[in-house]
């Protein structure tokens, strides 16, 4: 399938942004930026098993026909409120990865940045996403997008984290 995104190191310019929620967009941890906003966070388990190649990661994971690949999809909440979509995608061979990615409704960001695992991550990108993008197990839209590549002893998982409108309201309401 053709990648008909384009991604850049910067959020893209013709999203309609403002400074915090730039912030939380760009944080390391977006499970703590969430965390910082004053509202009960939760995650909410989507999917967690095999799956087919994502385009969300296209030109960064090397995909082949002969590749399987292991997915965790969820949704992050705030007050019950999805407001992040993020997929975490790996080899179904990656034995590192499979086992971390199972932690259920745990935020995966408590493992990637407690400092216990030899991770190295690569700098985020950022795309635009066209209207409608498909978000699976949700129906709702995202305008933006973020990924970023974590190593761990050899073994890559991508990370995408697509940005829902009802973020807004809770960075306005945390910066007033």
């Amino acid at each position: 399938m053709d990648n008909h995104l384009i991604w850049q190191p910067r959020l893209p310019e013709n999203i309609s942004l403002f400074p915090p929620q730039a912030a939380v967009m760009q944080a390391q941890s977006l499970t703590a930026a969430l965390r910082g906003l004053n509202a009960g966070f939760s995650v909410r388990l989507l999917h967690l098993g095999s799956s087919g190649f994502d385009r969300l990661f296209s030109d960064g994971l090397q995909n082949s026909a002969a590749q399987n690949w292991f997915a965790r999809d969820v949704l992050l909440c705030l007050d019950g409120e999805p407001v992040v979509w993020a997929r975490s995608l790996c080899r179904q061979t990656s034995a590192n990865w499979l086992g971390l990615l199972d932690c259920g409704t745990r935020p995966l960001g408590e493992r990637l940045f407690d400092g216990s695992l030899p991770l190295t991550r690569s700098p985020f990108e950022y795309t635009a996403l066209p209207p409608h993008y498909p978000l699976a197990g949700f129906d709702g839209h995202a305008a933006v997008a973020r990924r970023s590549l974590f190593d761990w002893q050899g073994e890559t998982l991508g990370l995408a984290e697509c940005f829902l409108p009802a973020l807004q309201s809770f960075v306005q309401s945390a910066d007033e």
